[in-house]
């Protein structure tokens, strides 16, 4: 009888403890779960779990430990064989990252030990009498704690960060973009892939995506010195010629454990220290890793288990069946971010939020169902990551407990940021009549029909007094149901039926 260690899909990293202490007679147990497996869920999502576990698996081996991959109906009977073959002495696993994961391997009574892989203690945090109450004060908090791009207690720059520069439209002539990183599949990952395309939903991008670590290493060492140079003007802007721009798409190899957000932060701080980086990019980036990752992950450690049902506005429409299958869309923007996710299994955040959340929260869409097909129609989607980036930032679910104001916008923010306006249907000038856009429409329904609930979102107030003033209310309600109707029509995927 032996020690078993139990290493989950997020978990794949040697250079965390309890790995330097392991016994060499130490087993390592990892599951396959064909009920995770068999979820409606991007194809390029699961293939690149399942090559990256296999991956880690095979390095487990050459590092000289036993392993027990397993093939299983689901994690409870995986667990279950392992006993009955290996009787370990002790069955433990470093804390899974979501909260229902946690709770069903406590259940199954494996060992749970604390989770060394971010760079916050959320013991340190809960204890507090006064936690940090916004985004803005953790993220401050972090830059001080951590000393990162600090010069003395003064951020470097004399501000704390470079939203205001941060926020130029996409250029005129669509802007130049560096080729994405890609790896080339190997034969069986190309066999893994054949095999699941025919039961999932989206085309085949795996090979933009590490699924080794040192695959992810290659892709840090590229995003460091081609793309997030160019990151901070154009962060907020979004392109219906380009999927990516100039985003890192490091997430998901940092999400699975390849990378360690520390190592990441020192990569892209040292590079602007060598005058490879500009300050407002590095800033700009290295808030997402320090600031809002870790924050998402702190509160999701820190609420119960009621956080994902909440429902603040009361929105009850259906998810789209074109968006669950990633289909056609009478909406350019809707169809062109719809697009890219099938396509790659991946949008970067002006699309998801700007875009898809704020349609949904405009259009009332249910944001549990949003929720839950987010987390299977991205790859570094996780329970951890949209609980507080749907639930609380994108919807306004929570009523203001992430957020501080609902983050929606009309037309004209598409129009002005995006070139997804251009040859669309509707006019995102127009808020009534044929040519209406459904954005421009339903952001000032929003803020009618929400008058009470948002009376205290004193961040909105000139908003919701522009919108009591308009002297066309009455016709922009009149409009709404239709452009609601807009919001949730399309075309489902023709290769796919999802239920959502």
């Amino acid at each position: 009888m032996a020690d078993t260690f139990l290493v989950l899909g997020d978990q794949l990293s040697f250079d965390v403890a309890p790995w330097a202490e392991l016994s060499s007679d130490t087993v390592i147990l990892m599951i396959e779960s064909a009920e995770l497996i068999d979820q409606a869920r991007h194809v390029t999502r699961v293939s690149l779990y399942l090559a990256a576990m296999r991956a880690f698996a095979d390095q487990v081996v050459e590092r000289g430990f036993t392993i027990d991959y397993r093939k299983s109906t689901n994690f409870s009977a995986g667990v279950r064989e392992h006993r009955e073959a290996f009787t370990p002495d002790r069955l433990f696993m470093n804390a899974p990252r979501g909260r229902h994961a946690r709770s069903l391997f406590q259940r199954l009574g494996v060992e749970v030990l604390t989770d060394k892989f971010y760079l916050t203690d959320v013991e340190e945090i809960r204890a507090r009498k006064k936690r940090p109450t916004t985004l803005e004060t953790f993220q401050r908090e972090q830059r001080q704690r951590l000393n990162i791009l600090m010069d003395g207690s003064t951020p470097l720059g004399g501000q704390w960060n470079f939203d205001h520069d941060n926020r130029e439209p996409l250029p005129r002539d669509g802007g130049t973009w560096p080729e994405p990183w890609f790896a080339p599949l190997t034969t069986s990952e190309q066999e893994l892939v054949n095999d699941l395309r025919h039961h999932h939903p989206g085309d085949e991008a795996l090979k933009f995506w590490p699924r080794t670590r040192s695959q992810a290493l290659d892709q840090l060492q590229d995003a460091v010195e081609r793309i997030i140079p160019a990151f901070g003007p154009h962060e907020d802007a979004a392109s219906a010629d380009n999927w990516h721009l100039a985003h890192s798409r490091l997430s998901p190899a940092i999400n699975m454990g390849l990378l360690h957000p520390a190592e990441v932060v020192a990569a892209v701080s040292d590079a602007f220290y060598a005058g490879h980086i500009p300050l407002p990019s590095a800033e700009g980036f290295i808030r997402q890793v320090t600031g809002w990752r870790e924050w998402i992950w702190v509160l999701h450690q820190l609420r119960d288990e009621t956080y994902p049902s909440r429902n603040f506005l009361d929105a009850r429409n259906p998810l789209p069946q074109s968006w669950a299958t990633m289909g056609e869309h009478p909406m350019r923007c809707i169809e062109g971010v719809l697009g890219h996710l099938h396509a790659y299994g991946w949008n970067h955040h002006i699309e998801r939020l700007m875009i898809l959340a704020n349609a949904a929260t405009l259009a009332g869409i249910d944001p549990q169902a949003l929720s839950r097909w987010m987390i299977g129609a991205y790859v570094d989607g996780a329970e951890w990551v949209m609980e507080a980036n749907v639930i609380g930032m994108g919807t306004f679910a929570d009523g203001g407990q992430t957020s501080t104001k609902p983050y929606i916008g009309g037309g004209n923010y598409i129009s002005k940021m995006t070139n997804y306006c251009k040859g669309c249907a509707f006019s995102p000038t127009v808020r009534t009549g044929p040519t209406a856009c459904p954005l421009t429409t339903l952001y000032w329904d929003f803020l009618l029909r929400n008058e009470a609930a948002l009376a205290t979102v004193h961040r909105i107030a000139p908003q919701r007094r522009a919108a009591l003033a308009r002297p066309d209310r009455d016709e922009i309600q009149a409009q709404a149901p239709h452009a609601v109707q807009v919001v949730l029509a399309g075309k489902r995927n023709a290769s796919f039926h999802l239920d959502s």
